[in-house]
């Protein structure tokens, strides 16, 4: 079951800038869909390239995506995720964007088998090796585990038919990369 899940990870490029909220943004911090009645606001994130490169996928490190990769992660028909329309401002234009707020978040970490930072208190602090608890995850129905947030760190998970998915567009979703579990590491996003 671990080469069945991948993390969602930033493409390695000094082009696609990270991005960074323009608002408030607490309400995304929680396990619940958020209510929205107008796009949020982002922005480019330090340090901003000379010439940014607009993608298909860009961290907040909540995920942002274009609009057709919305629409192949809404045809998964993806249970606890909620996509909020975002507006980011680029040169002399106002790009729509989507923010993909995981809210469906699941506690399996194997806390035996991950190699893990704590806490004093036993929370975890940081995630240097990724291992699932695949008793966890075999508890719950596969449709609404095809793509979620771990409770324990700000990882994104999906499932290996969404990523297929995904990475069937034409052309080649651009901005993104997914890393098997038992590939990922703390450092994966510098590799």
């Amino acid at each position: 079951m671990q080469r069945e899940y991948f993390v969602l990870l930033r493409a390695r490029s000094q082009q696609h800038p990270l991005l960074s909220w323009d608002q408030d943004y607490l309400a995304f911090l929680g396990g619940e869909p958020v209510k929205v009645l107008e796009p949020v606001k982002l922005k480019l994130g330090e340090p901003i390239p000379p010439k940014p490169v607009m993608v298909d996928h860009h961290s907040l490190p909540l995920p942002v995506v274009s609009s057709r990769l919305k629409e192949a992660l809404e045809a998964a028909r993806l249970p606890g995720v909620q996509f909020v329309p975002a507006d980011i401002p680029v040169g002399d234009a106002v790009l729509r964007y989507w923010l993909v707020h995981m809210w469906r978040r699941i506690t399996c970490v194997d806390r035996e088998r991950s190699v893990l930072t704590l806490y004093p208190d036993g929370d975890i602090l940081d995630i240097r090796r990724l291992v699932l608890d695949e008793q966890v995850l075999r508890e719950i129905p596969l449709q609404e585990r095809l793509a979620f947030r771990l409770e324990e760190d700000i990882v994104h998970l999906f499932h290996g038919s969404v990523v297929e998915r995904v990475m069937s567009l034409t052309p080649p979703p651009e901005g993104l990369r997914f890393v098997p579990v038992p590939e990922w590491n703390d450092s994966a996003g510098f590799q």
